[in-house]
């Protein structure tokens, strides 16, 4: 009977698990293309290239899209079995709500390990592509759009206007090209009353045909002479071709992006880490030993580090007779020369110390980024088991079923998840916070939600019963009706 009832209600929860991730992936995808929508529009790209860029972009977000999944579909299939009565009917029957939700934390147990799979390795292949291919994009100019009665100057080389142009057709009138593609000035120049534009295949070259004009030329001067020779050529039609350089989409070396934390596999960021870290230690011993020639301090001592040993003191006692200076001392020098030479090299030093310290903490940030990444990787995948346990013990509190409510709910958690993921990825990198503290933010502060969720939901809670808000609501009215009573009787 047990493995049954755990069939049926696998079987109604996979309904509302995969209609809540397709939307929410859905939701989520368009929110991220509509940040790089405008180095998209107007591209002329490809449904190809579209789809590829969606497609890296869903398969990144995905492991956002599935804890809320998750969360969305355990609201609506205990909350509707709650509703029906069907939790009271399974519990007199003696299977408590953990036994009867054991093949979903299963599910979910299952779906953490392929989501950290897709963490280890899947997303940052996914950011790989999606990173180098929207910079492509971003480096493409837009389609060659002429706007009647302005300078058209995006085409490398030319200049064009036209006084109007018919939609309908595509044709021109009242056209200009200038031809400055030599460095010359605008020593070509064609004059028509009408043309016709074709992009070549490809975005390689544009075809022009104009009709009723002439063109202009100054030639280059020949070899030892200073003349210049001017042309002037009359036409009914005339052909012409120009290169479009930057319309077509050149595709960059991935390579060149696989050094992003971002991009970088579970190996690689924990290689990454490893020098980092050997470049920091590395940088700090070198700015002890700079300054221990000015200080004398056991910088062994002050770093921590054993690599840092004193063999002996840089600065020596200098004995000087009563009631004398060191400018005293030095007889036959310039004393100010000896001052300025002094300031100037602490001014020296204060700058080497300033970079010293700057490259130490830029090591620093780049460390607390490849190190909240790998932290990360580990700890987004527990978030699919917690808003699991959460989703089925909210679900069999309110005990309210379909689209309204349990929305509600998985749109709060979803914005608050989002903010703690966004939140902890920001303070770690900014060094307040350890990495390994911001990637398991969301883990953190909602662990307690989930487990006192699920302690009230196995106790047979009655948070959102009718009488249990009937009781609040005059428990609040009370409060307010004696409030107002004491504040009447004071007057």
């Amino acid at each position: 009977m047990l493995k049954k009832l755990h069939l049926l209600v696998l079987r109604i929860y996979l309904g509302p698990f995969i209609m809540a991730f397709a939307i929410i992936l859905f939701l989520l995808v368009m929110q991220f293309m509509a940040i790089y929508m405008p180095d998209i529009a107007g591209k002329g790209l490809t449904i190809d290239i579209l789809a590829r860029l969606f497609y890296y972009a869903g398969a990144r977000l995905l492991v956002m899209a599935m804890p809320v999944s998750l969360l969305a579909a355990g609201l609506m299939t205990f909350g509707s079995m709650g509703e029906h009565y069907e939790l009271a009917a399974i519990k007199a029957c003696g299977i408590n709500l953990f036994r009867l939700s054991t093949p979903l934390i299963i599910f979910s147990l299952l779906l953490t390990a392929a989501s950290m799979y897709f963490c280890f390795y899947t997303i940052p292949l996914a950011n790989l592509k999606f990173f180098s291919l929207l910079y492509d994009v971003q480096r493409k100019k837009a389609e060659v759009a002429i706007q009647p009665g302005y300078f058209y100057y995006d085409i490398d080389g030319y200049t064009i206007r036209v006084a109007d142009k018919n939609k309908q057709t595509g044709m021109m009138y009242g056209f200009l090209l200038y031809n400055h593609s030599e460095n010359r000035g605008n020593v070509d120049v064609i004059s028509a009353d009408s043309a016709k534009m074709m992009m070549e295949p490809g975005y390689q070259q544009l075809r022009l045909t104009l009709y009723h004009g002439s063109r202009y030329e100054d030639y280059r001067p020949e070899a030892g002479k200073n003349n210049y020779g001017f042309g002037r050529t009359y036409f009914d039609s005339l052909y012409y071709r120009m290169t479009l350089s930057g319309f077509g989409l050149e595709r960059t070396d991935e390579g060149l992006f696989a050094r992003h934390q971002i991009t970088m596999i579970r190996d690689s960021l924990i290689t990454a880490q490893e020098k980092v870290m050997r470049n920091i230690d590395k940088d700090e011993i070198s700015f002890a030993n700079n300054l221990r020639a000015y200080n004398g301090l056991d910088t062994a001592t002050l770093f921590k580090k054993p690599e840092l040993t004193v063999t002996d003191t840089l600065i020596y006692p200098v004995t000087l007779p009563s009631g004398s200076n060191l400018l005293d001392s030095l007889k036959g020098v310039n004393t100010v020369d000896v001052i300025n030479r002094a300031i100037g090299n602490i001014r020296s030093l204060r700058n080497n110390i300033n970079f010293r310290l700057s490259e130490i903490e830029e090591d620093r940030k780049q460390l607390n980024g490849y190190q909240y990444e790998l932290y990360s990787m580990y700890a987004l995948p527990f978030n699919c088991l917690l808003f699991m346990l959460i989703g089925i013990s909210f679900g069999a509190i309110i005990r309210k079923g379909g689209l309204g409510l349990p929305s509600l709910i998985s749109i709060a958690f979803f914005v608050l998840f989002y903010v703690l993921i966004m939140q902890g990825r920001k303070l770690s990198k900014d060094g307040v916070i350890s990495p390994m503290v911001g990637a398991m933010l969301s883990l953190i502060i909602l662990s307690p939600a989930a487990i006192i969720a699920l302690y009230q939901a196995t106790t047979d809670a009655s948070v959102f019963d009718e009488s249990v808000r009937d009781m609040w609501k005059d428990r609040i009215a009370d409060f307010f009706r004696n409030l107002f009573r004491l504040r009447s009787g004071k007057k």
